[in-house]
């Protein structure tokens, strides 16, 4: 049943393959932002909602029944990331006290549907944006084994010394932290060095350009684009 279920699911995918964003927007009855406005997330948003994604869902994949998670990149015409891709948020109390095995993360990363975006070079609205391919994907050992390593050094080095404050983007291989806070007053719960309570920036996990252009580039294919229907 769950085969059945996730073989649907890719098939539903890969039917979107050379849509646009702003048609399955109109399909949805969503609104379509115009001009440069702030439209983080939209992409997303709207292809949760093609695909079948609860709105509000309990923490975890997107996909709970199946353990898929969901993750848009906008690339180039030649399927390199233009960003890098979030993961998940960071508890700096909590996570001090997780193992790589144990960690949301790698919850989050156990299986991923990739839907890679193509950005025009001249897009006035993110609505132009349109599906480019497909991918499921799920770490092979090399890759856990990287994970792991940015992982642990996270955790061993800041987070369990009270450093969290310290982390720069410019750590990590494959997998990185970076603000994912509103803004500077935007702080969580942590503990400084000398293990006092204190308050840092919000932080998530995220993946590196690199790591996921290597995963588009070897396991991705692009299907030939079929005329979309809305599925009845």
């Amino acid at each position: 049943m769950e085969s059945e279920a996730l073989d649907a699911l890719l098939a539903h995918a890969r039917a979107l393959v050379g849509v646009e964003l702003s048609e399955l927007a109109d399909a949805l009855g969503l609104p379509v932002p115009v001009g440069q406005v702030r439209t983080k997330g939209w992409s997303g948003q709207v292809l949760e909602h093609e695909l079948g994604v609860a709105a509000g869902g309990a923490r975890g994949p997107d996909f709970a029944a199946l353990g898929v998670e969901l993750k848009t990149v906008p690339v180039r015409q030649s399927l390199e990331p233009l960003e890098s891709t979030a993961v998940c948020q960071i508890d700096p109390v909590a996570i001090a006290g997780e193992s790589w095995d144990s960690s949301y993360v790698r919850q989050k990363l156990a299986r991923v549907l990739f839907v890679a975006l193509a950005v025009p070079a001249d897009a006035r609205s993110v609505g132009e944006r349109r599906v480019a391919a497909v991918s499921l994907w799920s770490p092979d050992p090399g890759e856990d084994r990287a994970l792991r390593d940015d992982f642990d050094l996270f955790v061993r080095e800041y987070y369990r010394r009270g450093r969290a404050a310290e982390i720069t983007g410019h750590l990590g291989v494959v997998l990185q932290v970076r603000p994912k806070g509103r803004d500077a007053a935007d702080l969580r719960d942590a503990y400084d060095p000398a293990g006092r309570p204190t308050r840092v920036g919000k932080h998530g996990f995220y993946l590196r350009p690199g790591f996921v252009a290597s995963i588009l580039q070897r396991g991705l294919t692009r299907p030939p684009p079929t005329p979309w229907r809305r599925p009845p």
